[in-house]
């Protein structure tokens, strides 16, 4: 038992840590292409193309929560060795998809007219706006089908394989798009690249499929009402869930695109997009946890639940940390610099009020929101989301109104902390048999408090060394803020058998490079 559960831990290591690999390939890649896009496009309309992918994002209410219903079933059905229900599953899944996706892009193809017409659109943009609108929306429907592939695949935990096709989708995105704004295209044609990016990871995760599934058919006879039943009540409260976390995200750009100038969607969006990524870049850690607990459900292995819920949200914030601290002491000097003077002075102002909720709600509880799903127990959760999302409904007209963004950044780092932070940690005390203050202080005492000495370090370098002037300033401050939180929580963060794990793999990765490069010379002297 110890032995299938060392290398169960070791395989959830190296799951969250392909997981990176393809996220942090989009962050940096993200980080490049923003200040160029502005520049490009300028701020209207790079405001535009924030409020189309904005609006598509919207879609993923038609998805009913098939695809987290896909990850869970695959994964339960996967482990208990029935092939044949795996199958039934996908091609339920699959035929769903495929029904919803036409009724979606026909919407939007007959609205398309209607729904430009409630944004505050340029006379100049107003023709691109609504072909890339249909653009995005037609590459976001051949997602839903051909993602639930890649859902396959996480759910039997190859994440190593959807990573890499994360990484050469990246790729093809980023350089495409770098190549039509340089030779003079706009918004229409940055859009064809994204969609040919999009389709180039449909067809790899598709091959990938074929490798490990490979005892499966895409056969639309092999799907049930059963099956579909089935998912339908476990997607039902994932649909809840997934569709307040969409309103959420999506709805405040929306609302100031309709109430105020493109420009100011731009100027919202680039701190929450910034939070966004890093935050799915951790979160990764969590997307795994989802599969995890679905597999320890189906081997009825619970006792280790509230481990894993405690020590995932509190490693999420080790991760997070140091980067939250160099935004929270040198976020104006990054955006300045970053996206220029304007856009960035007005962007920076939203920074530390946006940081304080993502930190405290979507990282430190990302991982709780997915052992809830992945364990099949979340429908509380999925109510507390849409109780958010209706209340934000009903506040971001007004606020906006009367307050601009910065009122809509207190609203949205409010709310997300009373439910995503303190409502799911209550959920998640009552799963894990744990009061509520012992859950809390298991996950942020430790972190936050080994942020301290990180921050006044921070400071005392902005004063004298490193005061952010340059954007290579910034990064060695970066590197610096690093070093010195990872050193403080390796020892005051991690638990002890952790800490003998890192050691361990650390040894094992140098004694294999010592032995290479001795292998190395003793061929060479031989010669």
């Amino acid at each position: 038992m110890n032995t299938g559960r060392a290398s169960s831990g070791k395989a959830f290591i190296v799951s969250v840590i392909w997981n990176w690999a393809g996220v942090g390939v989009s962050l940096f890649t993200g980080f490049l292409l923003s200040p160029y896009l502005i520049r490009k496009l300028g701020p209207e309309g790079y405001g535009i193309w924030a409020l189309s992918f904005a609006l598509v994002e919207y879609y993923l209410l038609f998805d009913l929560g098939f695809r987290a219903a896909t990850v869970k079933f695959v994964a339960h059905y996967w482990t208990l060795g029935d092939t044949g229900k795996v199958g039934e599953i996908i091609n339920t899944s699959l035929l769903y998809a495929a029904a919803a996706a036409a009724m979606v892009f026909s919407i939007v193809w007959l609205a398309a007219p209607m729904i430009q017409r409630q944004f505050q659109v340029s006379a100049g943009y107003r023709e691109s706006f609504q072909t890339l609108l249909l653009l995005v929306t037609g590459g976001w429907c051949l997602g839903m089908v051909f993602n639930l592939f890649g859902a396959s695949l996480e759910a039997v935990r190859r994440y190593d394989m959807t990573s890499r096709v994360a990484i050469v989708t990246t790729g093809v995105r980023a350089f495409g798009t770098v190549g039509v704004l340089a030779l003079g295209y706009g918004l229409v044609q940055v859009g064809v690249v994204v969609v040919i990016s999009q389709i180039t990871g449909f067809l790899l995760n598709y091959r990938n499929f074929r490798r490990i599934f490979h005892e499966q058919r895409v056969r639309p006879r092999e799907a049930s009402w059963a099956a579909l039943r089935e998912m339908s009540r476990f997607g039902l409260h994932s649909f809840l869930g997934s569709a307040s976390f969409q309103i959420l995200n999506q709805s405040t750009p929306l609302f100031i695109g309709h109430y105020q100038p493109a420009r100011e969607v731009g100027i919202f969006t680039l701190p929450l997009r910034l939070l966004q990524y890093t935050a799915d870049f951790i979160g990764r850690i969590g997307l795994v946890t989802n599969s995890t607990a679905a597999a320890l459900e189906a081997k009825k292995e619970s006792e280790v639940i509230p481990k894993l819920a405690t020590f995932t949200n509190r490693y999420c914030l080790v991760v997070f940390m140091p980067l939250a601290v160099l935004l929270w002491t040198h976020g104006g000097e990054f955006f300045r610099l970053w996206v220029g003077e304007e856009v960035g002075r007005a962007s920076a102002a939203l920074l530390p009020v946006l940081l304080a909720g993502y930190m405290l709600a979507v990282v430190g509880q990302f991982s709780s929101s997915m052992l809830l799903i992945g364990l099949g127990k979340h429908q509380r959760y999925a109510r507390g989301m849409a109780v958010e999302a209706a209340v934000m409904l009903a506040l971001t007209p007004p606020v906006i109104v009367h307050y601009g963004l910065m009122g809509a950044a207190w609203m949205v780092s409010g709310l997300m902390i009373l439910n995503r932070g303190l409502f799911v940690s209550w959920l998640m005390s009552r799963i894990t048999k744990m009061t509520l203050p012992r859950y809390l202080d298991g996950i942020y005492r430790r972190p936050l408090l080994a942020a301290l000495p990180a921050l006044a370090l921070s400071y005392g370098l902005k004063g004298s060394l490193l005061p952010g002037r340059r954007m290579v300033e910034i990064f060695a401050l970066g590197i610096v803020l690093g070093l010195f939180y990872y050193g403080v929580a390796f020892f005051y963060c991690l638990e002890p058998e952790h800490r003998v794990l890192v050691l361990s793999a650390a040894r094992q990765r140098w004694n294999r490079i010592r032995t290479k490069g001795d292998s190395g010379l003793a061929a060479g002297v031989t010669r």
